[in-house]
């Protein structure tokens, strides 16, 4: 049977054959498939992006300059302090600012700023060593005290050196080197000392100046 327009555009929009409607969806899928070249597009630039920034960055390391690693330094220590007793049964303290225990040596340390407390007598004030560095032998309970070294005892003696060797455990001190002293018994300049008797006998070597005062 002869169909009419009426009739056949009909049968061609319900078979989808509508020629502007397949027009409109070329267009569709034309537009579709430029978002995608271009999300493609961007995600291609974004790799490429993001690796060039890798090889950038494992670059700009490579050139970074890293401080050697000193392999004779073992442990670090920051506010360290010892303690024991002297040969008297009395107690000292020493504390440091830093201490460094090397390899080297592993009986001394190296220490920053150390201060070393002890008490001469039995029931009397503490007495004081400071020095800007030194070493400790924590085995020998020997002290070695270098650069501004100073010394002040609770009975008024107060003296200034660049050197003390401390034997902390006999409580005796001794020096190479120049030492400038002012206590009960005047004001007194050696070249090198020794400090005995629990720090009240003070022995000037090697030549001395000073004024005496006389005990009366």
């Amino acid at each position: 049977m002869p169909m009419n327009a009426d009739t056949s555009h009909g049968a061609s929009e319900a078979l989808g054959l509508w020629e502007p409607r397949r027009t409109l969806t070329l267009e569709a899928a034309r537009r579709h498939s430029g978002r995608v070249r271009l999300m493609r597009h961007g995600l291609i630039g974004l790799a490429v992006l993001l690796v060039l920034t890798l090889i950038w960055e494992f670059t700009r390391q490579g050139t970074n300059v890293f401080p050697p690693d000193n392999p004779s330094e073992s442990v670090k220590m920051i506010n360290p302090r010892y303690s024991g007793r002297t040969q008297d049964g009395l107690p000292y303290y020493l504390t440091a600012k830093e201490a460094v225990r090397m390899t080297a040596d592993a009986n001394t340390v190296e220490l920053i700023n150390p201060v070393l407390e002890f008490f001469r007598e039995a029931g009397v004030d503490k007495s004081l060593v400071i020095a800007e560095s030194g070493t400790y032998d924590d085995v020998e309970k020997i002290l070695n005290l270098r650069t501004s070294v100073d010394l002040s005892t609770d009975d008024g003696n107060e003296c200034k050196t660049t050197h003390a060797r401390i034997f902390v455990k006999t409580k005796i001190v001794e020096g190479d080197e120049a030492i400038s002293c002012i206590g009960n018994f005047g004001s007194v300049n050696g070249n090198a000392y020794e400090i005995l008797d629990n720090y009240k006998t003070f022995v000037f070597k090697n030549g001395m100046t000073g004024i005496l005062e006389s005990e009366e």
